[in-house]
């Protein structure tokens, strides 16, 4: 019979399908290979023979074929033997291989197929029916090949996607998964998990508990899973990745869940892509500075800030002088590096702290730098004290990009001009105070450029008296506007003096006499602090060591050091220099600190004040309980005085628990063998109760007001060697 005849399985289209297929066909009974070659070439498949396993290895290699019929009983290797090195050849895989055995025992069909036999029949073989069963197997081929293909097709898309599926039975904890499994999730691939609790431990804390519980959610509700983690693992050195892992629940018909599937991916890329899309749509690209879209979200919420918190916060316009020159001059390459200087340089101005928190303990202040194009740039300073900080940061960034700036070869001087609107009282949305700032910056280009002007006369005129101050202020130092005055301090129990504090104040020549409660806070602001700090001590020290030579006092003088001074300056040096300078002996110099500037740095400031003590002068711990109680402190202080807060002698002689504290400060300062003084003292019943209480010495109106030198040597004549002193007598 000949393929085309009478035979049906010759159709055209099984002749188009299968003449091409060869089958191999091992056996060592001659008359099975004869028999089986007639009807398998009628029916249009090339036949190969070979009589034992190994031939069959040899003649596999050779030709190649589509399916193999393996006798299981051979000489020199047996058929399943055979079929366990093919599984093992290129192409091997996959070929069908159908195992004929007069074997018919249960252990011989299952050892069949796990050696990798497709199928078996047993013996004696029906020839005629043969041919329909290798054309089913064949068929099946196809599709297990068509599916196979389908998978590769599917694993590639998933690698170029970086996505894979998985499957977890809940039953039994095993996991199932993709290639595209271990490609996202680095540990993975040097161990792939078998089980749910091997892939849980692949990921390190906290991602593996934020997996298990959303996974868990999933099951019991049952729910949706999706869930973003950043694993850690995969090669040493690999930068970190992000993958996004969702899953679906399978139930059963009773509603629960029995298995969760879903897919991972690895969307690094795509949150890079995302990044530098948000930054191409938020930041400029010549400076790297958020640009106007980005601005309009910081101010926003700035303005919700503001509102919350009660504050204030400016916007600074800023416009470059004369900018255009640049650009036409030495080209668009040099404007462009100019740009980028004068935002680093204002960027530098913003991160010096001291220009919005000068006197503050802590900076929790937030700025930003907006370069809106061109040649203009805002700078938003978030949740600022008063309106005059703005302009001092104003002055600082004129000041800065007034400075020449070396592009390549050449210098380049500009300078800018700076409009200043203020929440809330110039706007409360974010349009109107970048509106405001902007007509501000004209108003200062108006005027005539390198300068600055807020959009509220009313705040740019306190501006100017708070700058004008200043500036008085620091030419007053040291050029007779300055003096000394002094206040007595008295023993408790005799009335005598004991000391004096000496005390600032300012005669201006055009307004008079200015307030401590303004120049000081104004001075410890901008700094001039310092240099006002080393005039009192110098001075302070010369009067005393004049008094003392002539004989006219025989105590010592106390001086308030800020913290400014404390923290900023050099206090052990200043110190020494004035004593050096003065003559004065050491222990009549009395060096005032508030407990709360100590509490801040408890073991620097004990370094500190032990430094002191070194040059022999007294410490006095000033303002104590005003602040931050310090009680369990207040024994490791080289303290010899403690000055009690005139918060708590005010009500003395009415208020219990005022009264209770000073017992309880002066009973605990004697034990420690400190010096207590109580200051604010105005009525003789604050008096008298101090005196009940054993306090050591008072300081305050009832006792005299601050005085000049002349007046405070004269007050202390006329106090007179009794035991009930002039002013006591006065008092009563």
């Amino acid at each position: 019979m000949h393929a085309g005849e009478d035979n049906p399985l010759a159709s055209e289209e099984t002749a188009a399908s299968v003449v091409q297929s060869v089958v191999l066909h091992v056996d060592d009974d001659m008359s099975s290979l004869i028999m089986a070659e007639g009807t398998l070439e009628d029916a249009g498949f090339a036949v190969v023979h070979a009589s034992n396993g190994r031939e069959a290895l040899d003649r596999y290699q050779e030709h190649q074929p589509d399916f193999v019929i393996m006798d299981a009983e051979m000489p020199v290797m047996d058929g399943f033997e055979a079929i366990r090195r093919i599984r093992q050849l290129p192409g091997g895989e996959h070929v069908p291989i159908l195992m004929t055995t007069g074997l018919d025992d249960l252990d011989s069909i299952t050892r069949a197929y796990d050696e990798g036999a497709t199928d078996f029949v047993t013996k004696p073989v029906n020839f005629f029916i043969l041919p329909h069963r290798v054309q089913y197997m064949l068929r099946s081929k196809v599709t297990a090949d068509e599916l196979r293909a389908s998978q590769e097709k599917l694993d590639k898309a998933q690698r170029i996607a970086k996505m894979g599926n998985w499957e977890w039975d809940i039953e039994s904890g095993a996991l199932n998964f993709s290639h595209g499994f271990l490609l996202a999730i680095p540990a993975a691939e040097s161990a792939p998990p078998s089980t749910w609790s091997e892939c849980l431990h692949l990921l390190a804390e906290p991602e593996r508990s934020m997996f298990e519980q959303a996974a868990l959610r999933a099951v019991r509700k049952p729910d949706r899973l999706s869930i973003e983690l950043s694993p850690s693992g995969g090669t040493a050195g690999q930068k970190p990745r992000t993958i996004v892992l969702e899953g679906e629940p399978q139930l059963d018909a009773n509603g629960k869940c029995t298995h969760l599937m879903g897919t991972v991916q690895d969307v690094t890329e795509h949150r890079e892509a995302q990044a530098q899309i948000h930054n191409l749509a938020y930041f400029d690209i010549t400076t790297g500075l958020p640009n106007r879209a980005r601005l309009l979200q910081l101010l926003g919420a700035a303005v919700q800030r503001a509102d919350q918190n009660n504050s204030k916060f400016a916007v600074l316009f800023v416009d470059l002088d004369h900018f255009k020159q640049v650009n036409d001059t030495l080209g668009h390459d040099a404007g462009d590096l100019l740009l980028q200087m004068v935002s680093e340089r204002i960027t530098d101005v913003l991160r010096s702290s001291d220009l919005l928190t000068r006197g503050s303990e802590e900076n929790t202040e937030t700025h930003t730098i907006a370069r809106l194009g061109g040649d203009e740039f805002v700078v938003l300073l978030d949740a600022i004290r008063r309106p005059e900080d703005s302009a001092r940061v104003a002055q600082r960034l004129a000041g800065v990009i007034r400075e020449p700036f070396h592009l390549d070869d050449n210098e380049v001087s500009i300078s800018s001009t700076i409009g200043i609107s203020v929440f809330p009282a110039d706007g409360t949305d974010s349009a109107t105070l970048l509106k405001h700032a902007d007509v501000a910056m004209y108003h200062a280009k108006e005027r005539g450029r390198d300068g600055y002007q807020f959009y509220s006369r009313g705040i740019h005129e306190r501006a100017l008296q708070r700058f004008s101050l200043e500036k008085d202020l620091k030419r007053a130092i040291g050029h007779g506007e300055l003096d000394l005055v002094f206040q007595p301090k008295v023993e408790i129990a005799t009335g005598r003096i004991s000391g004096c504090e000496a005390l600032v104040r300012w005669l201006h020549p055009e307004r008079g006499p200015v307030s401590p409660c303004e120049f000081i806070p104004l001075a410890e602001d901008t700094g001039l602090i310092l240099p006002l700090g080393q005039w009192v001590l110098a001075r302070a020290c010369r009067q005393m060591q004049q008094w003392h030579q002539l004989g006219d006092i025989g105590f010592g003088i106390a001086v308030n050091c800020s913290a400014v001074q404390f923290t900023r300056g050099d206090m052990e040096k200043e110190l020494d220099t004035a004593l050096k300078d003065s003559g004065l002996a050491p222990h009549l110099l009395e060096v005032e600190l508030t407990e709360s500037l100590l509490m801040h740095d408890i073991n620097a400031g004990i370094a500190s004040l032990q430094r002191m003590k070194a040059l022999g002068v007294k410490v006095s711990i000033d303002d104590f309980g005003a602040g931050f109680s310090s009680l369990s402190y207040l024994k490791r202080l080289p303290a010899d005085k403690l000055k009690i807060d005139q918060c708590f002698v005010k009500d003395l002689d009415s208020d219990a628990g005022d009264k209770a504290i000073v017992v309880a400060v002066t009973k605990l300062s004697h034990d420690l063998g400190l010096t207590v003084v109580a200051e604010g003292v105005e009525t003789r019943e604050q008096f008298g109760a101090l005196r009940e209480l054993a306090c050591d010495e008072a300081q305050g109106y009832l006792i005299s007001k601050p005085l000049a030198a002349d007046a405070l040597i004269a007050w202390v004549r006329e106090q007179g060697q009794d035991d009930d002193p002039r002013w006591l007598a006065d008092a009563a």
